[in-house]
């Protein structure tokens, strides 16, 4: 008789969804409401990346500007002594990297762009392995968005120094 009791408690607790997984794994109303929330919080995570890469874009576009007045403000004085244009060489050089990281920023905009695209495709329904690489794909392009970020402060440091050592 006390088998029995505990037979009927385990099919009630079990019906009453008390253990977690086995409704999950037979609902997949359920499975699909789940996926489509990971979804929406990856697209939320894509925005804010793609905001990040947006603001090392428009930084190094700025350097970029300030790299320009101030090799235009070398090139307009009377001589060019030596040391000034070894100066104007290192900051084309700064200006050119600058301007690169403007380029490859905005080339991963425009990557970003379309995997979110991808992830927000409503007919897509990516299996798990799918999901694990589109994720590894943001978590690797979140980490360059932190390099990228790293490598601007350090590029602004060497104009700082740069300036410093500027005889205008």
């Amino acid at each position: 008789m006390r088998r029995g009791h505990a037979l009927l408690l385990a099919a009630a607790v079990g019906l009453a969804g008390v253990v977690p997984g086995a409704a999950d794994a037979q609902d997949p109303a359920r499975m699909q409401q789940q996926q489509m929330m990971r979804m929406q919080q990856q697209m939320q995570e894509m925005n804010r990346m793609m905001e990040r890469v947006s603001g090392v874009q428009e930084q190094a576009r700025q350097m970029e500007r300030e790299m320009l007045r101030s090799m235009e403000r070398l090139q307009q004085n009377q001589q060019l002594a030596q040391e000034n244009a070894v100066q104007l060489r290192n900051q084309e050089r700064l200006r050119n990297m600058a301007q690169s990281m403007t380029d490859g920023a905005g080339e991963m905009v425009r990557a970003m762009e379309q995997f979110r695209q991808m992830m927000g495709d409503p007919g897509a329904g990516w299996d798990p392995e799918m999901e694990r690489q589109m994720e590894q794909l943001r978590q690797h392009w979140d980490d360059m968005a932190g390099q990228m970020e790293e490598s601007l402060q350090i590029m602004e440091r060497l104009r700082e120094r740069l300036r410093e050592y500027s005889p205008t």
